[in-house]
Protein backbone atom coordinates (compact mmCIF):
# COMPACT_ATOMS: atom_id res chain seq x y z
CA UNK A 1 0.00 0.00 0.00
CA UNK A 2 1.03 3.25 -0.86
CA UNK A 3 -0.22 6.33 1.26
CA UNK A 4 -0.18 9.80 1.61
CA UNK A 5 -1.21 12.03 4.67
CA UNK A 6 -1.07 15.97 5.68
CA UNK A 7 1.03 16.70 8.69
CA UNK A 8 0.43 20.47 9.03
CA UNK A 9 0.67 20.86 12.61
CA UNK A 10 4.42 21.38 14.73
CA UNK A 11 5.55 18.02 16.70
CA UNK A 12 6.42 18.24 19.84
CA UNK A 13 9.88 17.61 21.04
CA UNK A 14 8.93 17.66 24.53
CA UNK A 15 7.31 14.98 27.26
CA UNK A 16 4.76 14.32 24.15
CA UNK A 17 7.19 14.01 21.86
CA UNK A 18 6.99 10.41 22.01
CA UNK A 19 3.64 9.92 22.57
CA UNK A 20 1.62 12.47 20.38
CA UNK A 21 -1.11 10.87 18.21
CA UNK A 22 -3.79 13.20 17.93
CA UNK A 23 -3.25 14.00 14.11
CA UNK A 24 -1.39 12.29 11.60
CA UNK A 25 2.32 11.96 12.65
CA UNK A 26 4.75 10.50 10.93
CA UNK A 27 4.38 8.25 14.82
CA UNK A 28 0.78 7.94 14.03
CA UNK A 29 0.75 6.25 10.63
CA UNK A 30 3.52 4.50 12.14
CA UNK A 31 1.36 2.89 14.95
CA UNK A 32 -1.86 2.81 12.45
CA UNK A 33 -0.20 0.55 9.78
CA UNK A 34 1.50 -1.71 12.26
CA UNK A 35 -2.04 -2.83 13.03
CA UNK A 36 -2.37 -4.85 9.69
CA UNK A 37 1.42 -4.69 8.47
CA UNK A 38 4.26 -6.66 9.87
CA UNK A 39 6.32 -3.54 11.19
CA UNK A 40 9.58 -4.47 9.37
CA UNK A 41 7.38 -3.95 6.12
CA UNK A 42 6.33 -0.50 7.07
CA UNK A 43 8.31 2.67 5.59
CA UNK A 44 7.24 5.71 6.72
CA UNK A 45 8.84 9.34 5.47
CA UNK A 46 8.02 12.88 6.12
CA UNK A 47 8.88 16.05 3.86
CA UNK A 48 8.74 19.42 5.00
CA UNK A 49 9.66 22.35 7.08
CA UNK A 50 8.33 25.67 8.67
CA UNK A 51 8.41 27.71 5.34
CA UNK A 52 6.40 25.08 3.41
CA UNK A 53 3.94 24.73 6.20
CA UNK A 54 3.59 28.46 6.16
CA UNK A 55 3.89 28.85 2.24
CA UNK A 56 1.03 26.30 2.18
CA UNK A 57 -1.25 27.90 4.94
CA UNK A 58 -0.51 31.54 2.83
CA UNK A 59 -1.84 29.64 -0.50
CA UNK A 60 1.77 29.99 -2.05
CA UNK A 61 2.33 27.82 -5.02
CA UNK A 62 5.37 25.88 -5.19
CA UNK A 63 7.01 28.03 -7.94
CA UNK A 64 7.05 30.93 -5.42
CA UNK A 65 9.66 28.91 -3.11
CA UNK A 66 13.32 27.87 -3.98
CA UNK A 67 13.97 24.37 -4.50
CA UNK A 68 16.56 24.24 -2.16
CA UNK A 69 13.74 25.59 0.58
CA UNK A 70 11.54 23.05 -0.83
CA UNK A 71 13.98 20.47 -0.34
CA UNK A 72 14.72 21.62 3.14
CA UNK A 73 13.60 19.02 5.58
CA UNK A 74 12.71 19.53 9.30
CA UNK A 75 11.15 16.43 11.62
CA UNK A 76 9.60 18.83 13.38
CA UNK A 77 7.08 19.60 10.34
CA UNK A 78 5.66 17.31 8.62
CA UNK A 79 3.97 18.53 6.12
CA UNK A 80 3.32 15.94 3.79
CA UNK A 81 3.78 12.19 5.48
CA UNK A 82 4.57 9.17 3.24
CA UNK A 83 4.00 5.06 3.93
CA UNK A 84 4.87 2.34 2.26
CA UNK A 85 3.45 -1.12 4.09
CA UNK A 86 3.79 -4.59 2.37
CA UNK A 87 1.83 -7.54 3.10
Amino acid sequence: MLATFHGISQISNDQWGLNWCWSFTALSAQRMFEEVFPEENIFVQTFGNVLTATAFLYGLAVQELQQDELEYNDTDYEVLITVKAVK
